[in-house]
């Protein structure tokens, strides 16, 4: 099982300024390939403070720069917010920039605002998407691109640029009770990417089931396939610090519903944090989420492992806008009190499937 660290980006309160955020998440970069994270996912988030990072590839680009072994993974690139050729030269050339290292997630996107600021309908994500991820394969398969579509049409064009690895493996987040999407990610041999917060074992294995059984379908056995779980865990012994991670959880847990549900109120970027009526309580948060000592974190991600059977582990550690001491202080703790006991890495095995 690889380690992947997830970075949001979050900027909850008004006196951090910009270049702290990103100064930090480039500093949680380097210390995640110091300590041996196999993966640093960068999400892509626009015109709110959920997230300062509008561009994934950049931030995997900047990455590139600062270490030398870790991947950079995009969590997600948003496909309909792109021109699809312009994206794939651009996915091509952080691939070279940084030597081969790229895993490219993919999503559709959902928060309404992002679509009204770029003047995309949302009711059009699920065809843009598909659209333009037909545009990726086409152009990562062949290297050039003849596609005519109802929103994108490319005359034949060559793709030069092409990426150091043949192509990057693609990650697919969301779409997972789409049956047509389903169908070409065992096709394609894309790996499912769920986030899973602090769901229970058992509801992400269900979320797994439907790829199993069309990888069953196509003859290939399902414990040999990749699948990518994401949960957020904080690690400390701390009662008092451990309640304060809960309620920096359900901030964020907040601010996504509201703009998933198109009803975040804006102060100037600021989503306002009003209490929704389905938050659930700081003990629920405690009760069900990866926060608290290594023991417990241990035993719960052992669950997962026996029940979700997961090829990667990505970890939200930095949420709610936690200061970059205490992420750090986390993510040590993490590799050096937890991921002792969850096995063997096997670096590099997702890549090569």
């Amino acid at each position: 099982m690889q380690i992947g660290l997830f970075i949001l980006q979050q900027m909850r309160e008004r006196s951090v300024a910009p270049v702290q955020v990103v100064g930090d998440a480039m500093g949680q970069a380097v210390l995640a390939e110091e300590l041996g994270f196999d993966t640093v996912w960068f999400a892509e988030h626009h015109f709110a403070n959920l997230g300062m990072c509008p561009s994934p590839l950049l931030a995997a680009a900047g990455a590139a720069a600062r270490t030398s072994r870790i991947r950079l993974g995009t969590g997600v690139v948003v496909l309909p917010f792109y021109n699809p050729m312009r994206l794939v030269d651009e996915i091509a050339y952080v691939d070279q920039l940084s030597g081969g290292r790229l895993d490219l997630g993919i999503g559709s996107g959902s928060h309404r605002h992002e679509f009204a600021g770029l003047g995309i309908p949302l009711a059009e994500a699920r065809e843009r998407f598909g659209e333009v991820l037909d545009v990726i394969d086409m152009a990562f398969e062949h290297g050039r691109v003849a596609y005519s579509g109802r929103h994108f049409t490319v005359p034949e064009s060559w793709l030069p640029l092409r990426p150091a690895q043949s192509p990057p493996p693609i990650y697919l987040a969301g779409l997972a009770k789409d049956p047509a999407m389903i169908a070409r990610t065992v096709e394609r041999r894309y790996t499912p990417f769920v986030s899973a917060m602090w769901m229970p074992p058992a509801a992400v294995a269900g979320v797994r089931a439907p790829f199993d059984a069309a990888r069953r379908a196509a003859g290939r056995d399902p414990a040999r396939e990749p699948f990518a779980i994401q949960r957020l865990l904080y690690v400390t012994d701390d009662r008092a610090d451990a309640e304060d991670a809960a309620r920096r959880a359900i901030y964020t847990h907040r601010l996504v519903a509201a703009l998933k549900a198109g009803t975040g109120r804006f102060e100037e970027g600021y989503v306002a944090e009003v209490a929704g009526e389905h938050d659930p309580t700081t003990e629920e948060v405690l009760e069900k989420a990866m926060i608290g000592p290594p023991d417990r974190l241990i035993a719960m991600l052992r669950q997962d492992v026996a029940e979700v059977a997961p090829s990667h582990l990505s970890l939200f550690m930095n949420f709610g806008g936690m200061d970059h001491a205490r992420v750090a202080r986390s993510m040590q703790r993490f590799m050096t009190e937890v991921r002792p006991h969850l096995g063997a890495t096997a670096s590099g095995a997702m890549a090569a499937q």
